[in-house]
């Protein structure tokens, strides 16, 4: 820890803390806490010298403020740089009774400040050494000497400058550097150096860090100039100074180059002293640049060409008319035009396609007529054509990416939807006209005033603390409900998208953005469809109910007097037929039908009794299925089983009519589906209850399920589904037999 130093203000996300005299908490608060992986409230009630009774500095803090110090301290704390305000509270006679503190997360402040003073002292260093490399231009012994200290001194602490020799087959040595003691030598011809491999080193073009060994680090940094390679400097850096950063190789690159530049330009200038200064620069400059460079006489004939235009493909011999190569390679009417403009007014500008080899270039020429300086007399035309190829692309690309930012513009500013932009620092940076009308927001406020509590109803505040944003900063993104606070009425329920906006090429987030959409309208439906859904199931149950009623008091009307009433005729008739056997045997042929019928039509009633009972479901609906199945299916050969091991909890005017479903179903299987055997399934579905009835019979054959007149038991059947809102359906499985499936909606499930 150490007191705050000359710095700019401290900048960042905060938390606020308070504790009294004792050092127990009474306030922990801010935004800043989420870094600190602490939540809001969390420490209040604690005594702070027992939490950080294991850190010195923060106990040492906590005692001198309830000492009556006002003070600020800088700390790391958990991976951040905090920035501590302390200031004591006192009561009316001046006597401490606590203290009130601000953190400030100063981290990524003090990371842009230390970057921004490291670009200053670049700077500065590249500006030095610019004019000190302008001043020994002139003498390359005197460059070299400047070069490997201005290369070495700021990142390593000792290094040899190898140059090629005029050849160009090796490396030899010219200048040596160590800190100690600030000396540049030359190398001595007796002492041993070995020196780098050449052909190794053409393919070198950024700095090389070396594995030595030791105590120390090696760097091997190429001096290149025109691309082409004038030598190295090997460094050596102590191990205890850390390793090589990046922006060590950046500062050495930026210098490196620099002195490759001016050490190249020296030795053209020694190499070549007798040659005209004036036409050395221009080559010098002209061969090192990348644009395509070429001069023509005053006949239009070629005398110069830079490498760069046969790098591009472009084939020109010496004394070539350009007007020639002009057309060969731009066209007839391109050369045309050009040849106008230089002739007319002594100056052509524009854009031209150049068909080379293999591809076309882009070039922006630039055509001049040349005249001496101090006659005016014509010496010919300048041709300098830079290759904007790539820079062409890229402005296309940038209109296409303009177009495309204006119809996404277009398209955000048209959404219905809240849409808003948000720095990491929770201050809003953008909201659409439909977000500014959903909170009631003046369609000129300058929301860069606002932060993102600023829209949220208390109840959202909460959801974002405790779970949207710990969402988004684990994933990315979020997607839930919430409500947005409304400044001219109530708050509007909505749906929310919220995520991370991060940086194309580096992948860092910058902002947070949300989507949300009002579903005030969603919500009135769905409680206007379940106060609906409410109602069918009352309806459905009083339904239910007066159905079982009556069938309960058609029973018993049936038991009460036809049922009696054929038992008493079937009673008479065994006396009858006993005593015609005694008196007129022969009348018992024509008696024993009616007696026949008259059991028949008792049974049939009795089976209707049977039928028109309330089933028993206090056990639910598959015990009442099991009791039904082994009443239907007794005296037969079909086995059956009923599995209700997941039915589900549904209402019991539901159960009546599946029950009621199914028992015809198993009663149609036992009449004419000749199964062997019958499985009944019960068990819940989309929310509602399925009962299915299968068995290996017959099927359902190729035509069509009809009932038949005065057989309407599939029409029933389907006819009940639908009244619950549900359905039935029948159908033949590829394994053969009949499937009837009944599904029924629940308290929760719409209709089907």
């Amino acid at each position: 820890m150490h007191e705050r130093s000359e710095r700019g203000p401290a900048v960042g996300p905060q938390i606020i803390f308070g504790f009294d005299a004792t050092g127990r908490c009474t306030l922990s608060t801010g935004i800043g806490l989420d870094l600190l992986r602490v939540k809001p409230g969390e420490l209040v009630g604690q005594n702070l010298f027992t939490v950080y009774r294991d850190d010195e500095t923060s106990v040492a803090a906590l005692s001198r403020v309830l000492a009556g110090e006002t003070f600020t301290v800088e700390r790391e704390f958990r991976g951040r740089l905090l920035a501590i305000y302390y200031e004591p509270v006192r009561n009316p006679q001046d006597v401490v009774i606590g203290a009130i503190g601000v953190t400030t997360d100063v981290t990524d402040q003090r990371r842009v400040e230390s970057e921004a003073r490291a670009a200053r002292q670049r700077a500065t260093l590249l500006g030095d050494l610019s004019t000190a490399l302008t001043r020994e231009i002139l003498d390359s012994e005197a460059l070299l000497r400047l070069a490997v200290r201005a290369v070495t001194e700021p990142v390593a602490d000792a290094a040899v400058v190898w140059l090629r020799s005029p050849a160009g087959r090796s490396l030899a040595p010219r200048a040596r550097w160590r800190r100690e003691g600030d000396r540049v030598t030359v190398p001595d011809r007796g002492e041993h150096l070995e020196p780098p491999d050449l052909a190794g080193l053409q393919a070198l073009v950024v700095p090389q860090v070396l594995e030595t060994g030791g105590d120390e680090t090696g760097l091997r940094v190429p001096l290149r100039s025109r691309g082409l390679l004038l030598g190295v400097i090997d460094m050596t850096r102590a191990a205890s100074r850390g390793p090589v950063t990046d922006h060590d190789l950046d500062l050495v690159t930026d210098i490196a180059d620099r002195c490759a530049l001016a050490l190249d330009n020296a030795l053209l200038l020694d190499a070549q002293r007798e040659a005209h200064e004036q036409l050395v620069k221009f080559q010098a400059m002209a061969d090192a640049s990348d644009n395509l460079v070429g001069i023509t006489d005053t006949a239009d004939r070629f005398v110069y060409t830079n490498p760069q235009v046969r790098r591009a493909g472009v084939e020109i011999a010496p004394d070539d008319v350009v007007w020639t190569a002009a057309a060969t390679y731009a066209g007839d009417s391109t050369a045309g035009a050009i040849r106008s403009g230089v002739e007319s007014t002594g100056r052509w500008s524009g854009d031209l396609r150049i068909a080379v080899p293999g591809h076309e270039v882009i070039a922006e020429l630039d055509a001049f007529r040349l005249s001496h300086p101090d006659t005016g007399a014509a010496l010919g035309t300048g041709w300098i054509a830079k290759d904007v190829t790539g820079l062409r692309a890229t402005e296309d690309a940038l209109r296409a990416a303009n177009a495309d930012l204006k119809q996404f513009k277009a398209l955000v500013e048209a959404s219905p939807d809240f849409i808003a932009i948000a720095g990491l620092d929770g201050v809003v940076k953008y909201v659409n006209p439909a977000g500014r009308e959903i909170v009631g927001l003046d369609p000129d406020l300058d929301v860069t005033t606002t932060s993102i509590v600023d829209y949220l109803t208390p109840e959202g505040i909460a959801a974002s603390v405790e779970v949207e944003q710990p969402a988004v900063i684990a994933h990315g993104h979020w997607e839930g409900e919430s409500t947005l606070r409304n400044r001219n009425g109530p708050p509007v329920p909505v749906a929310i998208a919220s995520f991370l906006m991060r940086e194309v090429e580096t992948g860092e987030p910058f902002a947070l953005a949300t989507v949300q959409r009002d579903i005030s309208e969603r919500l009135a439906a769905e409680t206007a469809l379940r106060e609906l859904a409410d109602q069918r199931q009352a309806l459905l149950t009083r339904l239910v109910d007066a159905q079982e009623a009556e069938r309960t008091r058609i029973a018993a009307d049936v038991h009460d007097d036809p049922v009696q009433a054929l038992a008493a005729v079937d009673l008479r008739l065994g006396l009858l037929q006993r005593r015609l056997r005694e008196r007129a045997p022969e009348l018992l042929e024509s008696l024993e039908p009616l007696r026949a019928s008259v059991t028949g039509a008792t049974e049939r009633l009795r089976a209707l009794l049977f039928d028109l009972e309330p089933p028993d479901l206090h056990d639910g609906l598959a015990a009442a299925l099991r009791s039904a199945a082994r009443g239907i299916f007794e005296d037969t050969e079909t086995r059956w089983t009923v599995d209700g091991a997941a039915e589900p909890e549904v209402p019991n005017a539901l159960r009546v009519i599946a029950f009621r479903i199914a028992t015809e179903a198993l009663t149609n299987a036992r009449k004419h589906a000749d199964a062997r055997h019958v499985t009944i399934t019960v068990r819940g579905r989309d929310g509602g209850l399925e009962v299915s009835i299968a068995d290996d019979g017959g099927g359902l054959g190729p035509e069509p399920v009809r009932s038949t007149p005065g057989h309407r038991g599939l029409v029933n059947m389907q006819d009940r589904a639908a009244i619950a809102g549900g359905w039935c359906a029948l159908s033949t499985p590829l394994s053969g037999g009949t499937l009837v499936t009944v599904w029924l909606p629940g308290p929760e499930s719409g209709p089907m």
